[in-house]
């Protein structure tokens, strides 16, 4: 009788130190009341192979660094900042709230409850930014390597996310490879898709956001113009969307110098358009054919679609044509003189005064 209860108890110890086992393989999972500082710690740092002369590092989540079963596959989500988050490594990582999708409330919505996240920096110590198509080739090399590298990710649901100039890079990165991402969230480029590039979407589900006030971006000119073209072309007009909101929070510089009034659209996708955190009013969404959605998600939606589903075939947009060398080329080369004069002087002010 001893000897069958001492079995029981060792088999019972060997179930215990099982289960104790399983959850330190699944202990980094967080939460988000456990601040997005610690989510950022679960992140890692890389390089992209060199393109064109140029390489692009990024950050990183990897859910299956970090616990998740490394017999499936899951979805990736690349992400574009704005400008002056690319100043140096790592920054783009700590100068925006997207790591939140690093918990587990947001990762259980993505297929197989979990998603590779991968922010990647545009190298603005080389006065490069998400707007100049110069980098669209580095980056893309920088995926497809991190594919290679990271054989869980699922190809067939690589979707992209950008905001201010990253929302630009967006529309580069899309627009180039129209063929190799599931879906894309554009907000508040500071341009509009050309005819040319709204012809290259026309089967890629695309949701534009921005704020009817935005200091920086034309609503009307950039956001509304965009999805008015691209929604008269597309073959999936029901997939195309449109979020506005009369105003948005404003950017600041330090945390408390107002520098971008109204822009701020991004920190509600970061709460997946949930937010309690910040102020969106009168946030409404439509789709193609100006029906209103009510209550959208961004995960869900992003999560929702497949290069796997077999969808047309796109042609990537013409970079000889003039439309794009003097609505594209022509205003990334002016804009980007201008905008690297303007940040010199503003590092120079701030460096005199002590803040850098």
């Amino acid at each position: 009788m001893k000897k069958t209860i001492k079995r029981i108890t060792a088999v019972v110890m060997c179930i215990a130190i099982a289960f104790s086992a399983f959850g330190a393989v699944t202990s980094s999972a967080l939460s988000l009341e456990e601040g997005v500082a610690e989510l950022r710690k679960l992140w890692s740092r890389a390089n992209g192979p060199e393109k064109n002369g140029i390489d692009i590092d990024y950050s990183y989540y990897s859910p299956v660094e970090n616990g998740a079963s490394a017999d499936r596959k899951y979805p990736m989500v690349i992400i574009m900042a704005g400008a002056l988050e690319g100043l140096q490594e790592g920054f783009e990582l700590e100068a925006n709230n997207m790591p939140k999708w690093t918990a587990e409330e947001y990762q259980s919505r993505f297929e197989n409850d979990h998603a590779f996240l991968f922010i990647a920096r545009a190298p603005e110590e080389s006065r490069l930014y998400w707007d100049s198509s110069a980098i669209t080739p580095s980056l893309k090399a920088a995926v497809d390597d991190f594919c290679v590298t990271h054989e869980n990710v699922d190809t067939d649901k690589i979707y992209i996310v950008g905001w201010c100039l990253g929302g630009n890079g967006a529309i580069n990165l899309a627009t180039s490879y129209p063929n190799d991402f599931a879906a894309t969230i554009i907000m508040c480029p500071n341009r509009a898709i050309t005819p040319n590039e709204a012809d290259a979407l026309k089967n890629m589900p695309v949701w534009f956001m921005g704020s009817k006030t935005d200091s920086y971006v034309s609503y009307a000119c950039n956001i509304l113009n965009s999805f008015n073209r691209l929604r008269k072309v597309s073959n999936r007009k029901t997939d195309v969307r449109l979020t506005s909101y009369s105003s948005a929070p404003d950017v600041t510089l330090l945390d408390w110098i107002p520098f971008i009034f109204n822009h701020d659209v991004w920190d509600n996708v970061a709460d997946d358009l949930h937010t309690t955190e910040y102020e969106y009013p009168d946030m409404k969404t439509v789709d193609g054919n100006k029906k209103e959605i009510d209550n959208p998600f961004a995960i869900g939606w992003l999560d929702s679609f497949s290069l796997a589903d077999g969808r047309e075939q796109s042609t990537a947009r013409d970079t000889s044509r003039f439309d794009y060398r003097m609505n594209v080329l022509f205003n990334e080369k002016h804009k980007t003189f201008i905008r690297a004069k303007l940040v010199e002087i503003m590092l120079d002010v701030f460096a005199k005064l002590g803040w850098i």
